[in-house]
């Protein structure tokens, strides 16, 4: 019995890893101008970069990169301004923006980059946002 159960624990853990080595790189984590590093996107913020391994992308910086999102809540967008790179690092400046300011943020966002209609890497990042009247 004990054999048995080893052998389906090893291989569902085998499965598993196998199943995710082709799933997202892992958790992202944004930047600053400065270089300062977040653990996290904050909304109403056109500041940060998230960012990302250049190997992930191809070991180069595409010129044509576009990112898709899931995973965040109605109303909520991360729209991509623009890129740079930093020693091995794509860096993917981003505004986060959303249309309710009255309920806060606590998502986790899960971002697709792509080049030429192709995904290169899917990133996870918190995406955090207070609540407050206007």
């Amino acid at each position: 019995m004990k054999k048995t159960l080893m052998t389906v624990t090893a291989t569902l853990a085998l499965t598993f890893a196998a199943g995710n080595a082709f799933a997202a790189s892992g958790v992202a984590y944004a930047t600053d101008e400065s270089g300062q590093a977040y653990t996290a996107l904050y909304t109403e913020s056109s500041w940060m970069a998230i960012e990302v391994p250049l190997a992930d992308l191809g070991g180069t910086l595409p010129g044509d990169l576009s990112l898709t999102t899931s995973g965040l809540s109605a109303g909520t967008t991360i729209t991509l301004n623009g890129t740079d790179v930093r020693g091995g690092t794509a860096l993917l400046y981003v505004t986060v923006e959303r249309s309710d300011t009255g309920s806060y943020v606590n998502d986790l966002a899960s971002i697709t980059v792509s080049a030429s209609g192709k995904a290169l890497t899917t990133v996870s990042i918190p995406v955090y946002g207070a609540a407050y009247n206007q």
